[in-house]
């Protein structure tokens, strides 16, 4: 495992780099507070490039005991019913908007997966909504669908 962490890791840096220098030569544009093409390219390098460089150093750290984690134990029900919600939530997008369509979504995925505390399902999943759609909307500049809450959103 770790011989093939260190093989996969320096194929991906080399990729991750590829990319970045690929990224470099977009063009740019004149539009003074437009978010340039070279954007999202540069977001994606730099985290694809991270992840590579985290599996490479996993791979060179010494181990400190024989214990290999196991996967989590994932039955075929929580795929299936992981799919099905995913597809309610791809219909219910258009209509409801991107947080109101969320927050269920995001309920749903968490419940699916173990977490049990009504307290935690709620707050993970409006914060993890409404941090995701204030990210898109401030830091990307992209607008995502308000649907039902446009009177509330601006």
């Amino acid at each position: 495992m770790r011989r093939r962490n260190l093989i996969s890791a320096i194929i991906l840096l080399a990729l991750g780099i590829g990319y970045a220098v690929l990224t470099s030569t977009l063009p740019t544009r004149t539009i003074g507070s437009a978010t340039q093409p070279s954007f999202f390219p540069w977001i994606i390098a730099v985290i694809f490039i991270s992840l590579s460089a985290a599996l490479l150093f996993q791979g060179l750290r010494p181990i400190a005991n024989n214990d290999i984690p196991k996967a989590p134990d994932v039955t075929r029900d929580k795929y299936v019913w992981g799919f099905v919600v995913f597809v309610v939530y791809l219909t219910l997008l258009p209509t409801l908007g991107f947080i109101a369509a969320n927050i269920p979504f995001f309920g749903c995925l968490m419940y699916l997966y173990g977490e049990k505390r009504p307290t935690w399902l709620a707050a993970g999943a409006i914060g993890i909504s409404v941090t995701l759609f204030f990210l898109f909307r401030e830091v990307f500049q992209i607008r995502l669908p308000s649907g039902v809450l446009s009177g509330v959103i601006q």
